[in-house]
């Protein structure tokens, strides 16, 4: 009996070392940066950041959106979300607010065009020049070298942002219910949205449009009850919008470019350790390489299946372009103090020495 109750005891005692965990198998988990949540283990604290832009859920802005999440969830172990807000629903559908949202924090990331950050800083107008760029080419040299380059320190030094790429939105096509552009004449009097930019309402003016600004949430309602004749925009961005169900007419051409500046708020992205900005900062420019790839493969596309519904397609001719060119070129002097010398200089450098070539 004595040593059952011996044998006993001994196994009561194994057991509860057992039980309160020990020897020397206890994890040492380190002393992770709180400010970011990163442990020494790697791993990141779970985050949500919402994304907001201004066109709807089936554009390519939503898709590039959709490839940086992707790609930073796969690196921090889906410790990332995403919430997407299209049509800039967090701010009731008004672009500038969406922005304004982005800088306050309110928004963690958006995607917005600098004719829209116009608003804020003329000098953002400086892609948009009419007939600025001949090709996409011509308009990733610039933006992918010191013009891009110029644009992203206004941004960071001056709004509270962080740019994580330049995305595109591409060159803006004409369309109308009335009749073909196909000269400069024909332009004359027809009612056009133009995108909130003085540098672009100026062209238009030249160019003999009665323009008019709207949010591009109120634009398909507003040519739908022929309150405006027509609208420009890139084909996706308006392929998205259903634009030709109230629209009769399409102009191609490349009259004026404009790109999106994917950005992240300036407070969120230094409050992050510089392994998941490194992140971000990665995603964030293969998803802008991704959304420029998807927008300039649309085109083509769209063109034809706007045509099987009865949308009368036109290509500007080159005489005509430079028609358009001539009539708008007093743009170039009269924005050159907003925009700055030094700026046009770094665009307009690139498509001169590609002239030249």
């Amino acid at each position: 009996m004595k040593k059952f109750l011996a044998l006993l005891l001994a196994l009561t005692m194994a057991l509860a070392l057992v039980a309160c965990g020990g020897g020397s198998d206890t994890a040492d988990t380190g002393s992770g940066d709180t400010s970011t949540g990163d442990t020494a283990t790697g791993e990141f604290e779970s985050m949500t950041w919402k994304f907001a832009c201004s066109a709807t859920e089936t554009s390519p802005w939503v898709d590039g959106a959709k490839e940086f999440a992707r790609i930073v969830g796969e690196q921090t172990g889906g410790a990332i979300t995403v919430q997407y807000y299209p049509a800039d629903q967090l701010t009731a559908g008004s672009q500038t607010d969406g922005i304004q949202a982005l800088m306050d924090g309110t928004t963690e990331l958006s995607m917005h065009s600098n004719l829209i950050w116009s608003s804020f800083d003329q000098r953002f107008n400086v892609v948009s020049l009419p007939f600025l760029f001949d090709s996409v080419e011509e308009a990733d040299a610039a933006l992918d070298g010191a013009g891009g380059q110029a644009l992203g320190e206004i941004l960071e030094s001056e709004y509270n942002v962080h740019l994580l790429g330049i995305a595109e939105n591409g060159f803006r096509h004409i369309t109308n219910s009335k009749h073909a552009v196909t000269s400069l004449a024909d332009m004359e009097n027809l009612k056009i949205r133009v995108a909130g930019s003085q540098l672009l309402n100026r062209a238009y003016e030249l160019w003999g449009a009665d323009y008019t600004n709207a949010n591009w949430s109120e634009v398909f309602t507003a040519l739908q009850t022929g309150t405006y004749d027509g609208q420009e925009n890139p084909l996706p961005t308006a392929d998205a919008a259903s634009i030709q169900e109230v629209q009769s007419y399409l102009t191609y051409w490349t009259g004026a470019y404009d790109c999106l500046f994917f950005c992240m708020n300036a407070d969120l992205y230094n409050s992050l350790s510089p392994e998941l900005q490194a992140i971000v900062d990665d995603a964030g420019q293969q998803a802008c390489v991704y959304e420029r790839e998807l927008n300039r493969g649309q085109d083509q596309e769209i063109m034809d299946k706007w045509a099987e519904a009865g949308v009368k397609v036109t290509e500007l001719s080159a005489d005509a372009a430079a028609e358009f060119a001539e009539a708008s070129a007093p743009v170039y002097d009269e924005f050159a103090d907003e925009l700055t010398p030094e700026l046009i200089e770094a665009f307009t450098s690139v498509t001169q020495a590609d002239n030249a070539a």
